[in-house]
């Protein structure tokens, strides 16, 4: 294996694995950060999508009217990508 290419990839993955969850109740819900924020997923917080992000979805356009909107909001690549559950 090429010793060049094998170096960046086990410092993604060293910090991928060292950099944990974290999770907090909020005012307005639950919060959980996964990979330094990469990942944020905040549960019955109900609150309108960043105005930073790129891509803006709604469960409901994705797979349809599935029962009880529970309120999540997923972003994905800190806010780049928004999925909202309302």
């Amino acid at each position: 294996m090429n010793t060049k290419a094998f170096l960046p990839l086990a410092l993604i993955v060293i910090v991928a694995s060292l950099s944990g969850c974290a999770h907090q109740t909020t005012r307005t819900g639950s919060k959980t950060n996964l990979l330094f924020g990469l990942v944020e997923i905040e549960r019955g917080a109900y609150q309108p999508t960043p105005v930073n992000s790129l891509v803006a979805t709604n469960s409901n356009e994705l797979i349809g009217n599935a029962g009880k909107p529970s309120g999540t909001q997923t972003k994905i690549a800190w806010g780049l990508i928004t999925n909202n559950d309302y």
